[in-house]
C-alpha cells in the first residue's frame, strides 16, 4: 500500500477541481467516487455504517474510503 501515492493523486485532484472555482463541485466528487469504484451501493454501505462510527462526518469518511481505495491501487 502507497499511502503517499494515494496522497498525491488526491492532491493532483484537488488542484484541478479547485483551481476553477475554489471548491469542489458535485460533479466532481461523482468523479472521484468513480475512479475509485465508488457508486450507488457503495455510498448506501457508508450511510448505514456511520453511526457505528460515532457518527463523523459523511465527507470524513468518503475521503478515508477513497484515499485507502487509491492506496490499494498502488
Amino acid at each position: 500500500m502507497d499511502l503517499a501515492r494515494a496522497f498525491d493523486r488526491l492532491d493532483c485532484f484537488c488542484a484541478v477541481q479547485c483551481a476553477q472555482i475554489g471548491w469542489f463541485t458535485p460533479e466532481a466528487v461523482a468523479c472521484l467516487q468513480e475512479a475509485v469504484g465508488v457508486g450507488d451501493a457503495e455510498r448506501r454501505l457508508i450511510t448505514q455504517r456511520l453511526p457505528a462510527l460515532g457518527d463523523p462526518s459523511a465527507a470524513a469518511v468518503l475521503l478515508g474510503v477513497v484515499l485507502g481505495l487509491f492506496a490499494s491501487e498502488s
